[in-house]
């Protein structure tokens, strides 16, 4: 008969491998990461632009975006200007076009592979996207196409956009 024998490792031993084999702090990560995304995102033809509250990228044919560096990956974001709404002197037509613009959403964030349509409080459309973890060369890459395809879906859905959107 075969007995079984268990080692216990102390929690506090356990933690320390974990954070070891982790690498380097999150203050680190954070100056080492950005430097490989730029390198990646300009090999693909984007221009970036470093600011306080991350990197400016623009391309000459594809959508500008925002890149933000996460505690625990990246946020990349977009934000178009849409037309003020104009009141409207009866509550039904206003109802409408709520369902309207909201129906043009759902069909934006029904086709999305990685990002998320929405509107924002000051009336911009807003596409979003996060990726989690550490840069590695192959997942950021088939990050970038599905967020460059979902980009894609606005020009798809330019009609339903158009009396949204300046």
């Amino acid at each position: 008969m075969m007995t079984m024998r268990t080692t216990f490792f102390p929690v506090g031993t356990i933690v320390c491998m974990v954070v070891l084999l982790n690498g380097p702090t999150f203050a680190q990560q954070e100056e080492q990461s950005r430097e490989p995304i730029v390198q990646h995102l300009e090999f693909l033809g984007y221009h970036c632009e470093p600011m306080n509250q991350g990197v400016k990228v623009t391309h000459p044919s594809k959508i500008g975006f925002l890149l933000v560096p996460l505690k625990d990956g990246i946020m990349v974001q977009a934000a178009f200007a849409s037309i003020e709404t104009q009141s409207s002197s009866t509550t039904n037509n206003s109802a409408n076009s709520d369902l309207s613009r909201l129906s043009v959403i759902n069909d934006l964030n029904k086709n999305a592979s990685v990002s998320r349509f929405f509107w924002a409080d000051t009336g911009e459309l807003v596409i979003r996207a996060s990726i989690l973890g550490s840069y590695d060369k192959r997942r950021f890459y088939t990050f970038m196409t599905a967020w460059e395809k979902d980009g894609q879906t606005l020009g798809q859905n330019y009609q339903g956009l158009r009396p949204y959107l300046k």
